[in-house]
């Protein structure tokens, strides 16, 4: 400001003082001026000065921000820009947020299905004998088993796994009668609502009913979305 208050003495002294101010060199009067009126814009904001827009403001201490009326902060950036950048892995403490890489809490959680059921009558013509119950959307991890009991004239039974309204995914069969067991291991793409079912029956009809003594289902989403494939 020294500066400014040369001038404005020039001004009021008149000539005399103006023969002053132009013995000085230009060189002189620019750094002058840039040192009044500009040193501001030049130096960085220290700690308790102003936060400058546009430069690298810089602190000794923390600073905080607080509102009695809503959000004390809100950040905005242009289409494909994150409105925010740090520079350490350092966990934030209470750091509540909505997205991981892209994908909201619901995508994110640990989820799935699993059934169990006993003594179910199988057939000639196959039917689920257990099942999942509805699951969200994603790709599942699916493990089924059953032990049946194959009457006389079964031939042997088989099971699979298949998705509700959907066809056959995986076949384990035997071709024997009496105590049998059926094994799958799968992966499969859900739609939101889908439901995953171990499907069994026998080769033939048997001259008494053939069961299903236990039979179990697992799912276990393991991607939240399809991977490219339906």
């Amino acid at each position: 400001m020294a500066t400014i208050t040369m001038f404005t003495s020039v001004r009021r002294c008149g000539r005399a003082c103006l023969g002053a101010v132009r013995s000085l060199s230009p060189a002189a009067v620019a750094v002058a001026l840039a040192l009044g009126v500009g040193g501001a814009g030049i130096a960085d904001a220290a700690t308790g000065g102003a936060f400058i827009l546009g430069r690298a403001n810089k602190e000794t201490s923390a600073a905080s921000l607080a509102s009695s009326k809503g959000t004390p902060l809100a950040l905005s950036a242009p289409a494909g820009r994150a409105p925010l950048a740090v520079n350490r892995r350092a966990l934030v403490k209470n750091l509540n947020a909505q997205f991981v890489g892209g994908l909201g809490a619901a995508q994110l959680e640990s989820t799935g299905g699993f059934g169990v059921a006993h003594s179910v009558t199988i057939r000639a013509t196959p039917a689920p004998v257990v099942d999942t119950g509805d699951l969200s959307a994603g790709v599942y991890y699916v493990t089924a088993n059953a032990y049946m009991l194959v009457e006389a004239g079964g031939q042997g039974g088989f099971c699979w796994i298949q998705a509700r309204g959907g066809t056959g995914d995986y076949q384990s069969s035997t071709g024997a009668e009496g105590g049998i067991s059926a094994a799958e291991t799968t992966a499969v793409f859900l739609p939101h609502g889908g439901r995953l079912e171990e499907w069994c029956g026998t080769f033939k009809a048997s001259s008494s009913p053939s069961v299903a003594q236990y039979a179990a289902i697992t799912a276990i989403r393991i991607l939240s979305s399809s991977p490219g494939f339906s």
